[in-house]
């Protein structure tokens, strides 16, 4: 395999070399990640220096995982990831042993496996990021999957967001909604592009619950008559969602009536 080389003699590091799991964990502990790593064939000097973060928005967390010629990984304990959040992506980096900082080697950009499929995790944030919003659908920079914020300061909203079939009628298909016209009209993913497109698992929601109709695939120069489209079949999808997952209006009234 050709290691591809820019102007600057970074290196940029394959993603076939790299891989990140992470752990199951009990109850509210951190994540644990593992890391499987290839610098064979790279040709880096022995004494460089290598690092590994895990980042999501201006969230960071690293760890040093010793030199090239002597890779040493931090234990356990200390690859929690206490400061960041389980959706973060990861990066390697690869910096001169001489002081200089100067990057050699770069991968820039990995997704997790994580422990059991999550297509939404869910976070309880504070009043600085929802003031009194009581959810709300973050995509971190833009191109992060996404995370379900809840406001921490409603009593018990994890549980409610799991439980509450009177909310979840009110929210999921909001929820879908979002995320769905980001992913084909914000971000215009390829839905036949499978390896980079880490809204795979949407897209095949997405194709369960409207399987009649081809899934939009939009260019970046996609008429007006072209998004409207796009936007008709989301509707679609949703409507799909409402009344064959989450029942909502049903699930609403029925809740409503035991609460009345």
């Amino acid at each position: 395999m050709i290691r591809r080389l820019n102007r600057t003699g970074r290196r940029q590091i394959a993603r076939a070399d790299v891989a990140v799991r992470l752990r199951s964990t009990e109850g509210n502990e951190p994540p644990i990640f593992d890391l499987a790593l290839n610098l064979r064939d790279y040709n880096f000097p022995l004494d460089a220096r290598v690092r590994v973060e895990a980042w999501r928005s201006n969230a960071v967390q690293r760890w040093d995982y010793g030199t090239v010629g002597s890779i040493n990984e931090p234990s356990e304990e200390s690859r929690r990831m206490r400061d960041v959040p389980q959706s973060s992506q990861f990066r390697v980096l690869v910096v001169a042993g001489d002081g200089s900082g100067r990057l050699l080697g770069l991968l820039p950009s990995i997704r997790p496996t994580l422990p059991q499929r999550s297509l939404l995790p869910v976070q309880e944030a504070g009043e600085e990021e929802l003031g009194e919003e009581v959810w709300r659908v973050d995509f971190g920079d833009g191109n992060d999957s996404p995370v379900l914020l809840l406001n921490s300061s409603v009593t018990g909203i994890s549980e409610i967001v799991r439980t509450d079939k009177a909310f979840r009628s009110l929210v999921m298909p909001a929820v879908l909604r979002t995320v769905i016209t980001h992913v084909v009209i914000d971000q215009r993913a390829d839905p036949e592009d499978g390896e980079s497109s880490s809204w795979s698992g949407w897209f095949k929601i997405a194709e369960d619950l409207h399987a009649e109709a081809e899934i939009p695939s939009l260019g970046f120069e996609a008429d007006e008559s072209e998004v409207d489209e796009a936007r008709k079949w989301i509707e679609s999808v949703v409507r799909a969602f409402a009344k064959d997952r989450v029942f909502a209006a049903g699930a609403y009234d029925s809740a409503w009536r035991l609460g009345a």
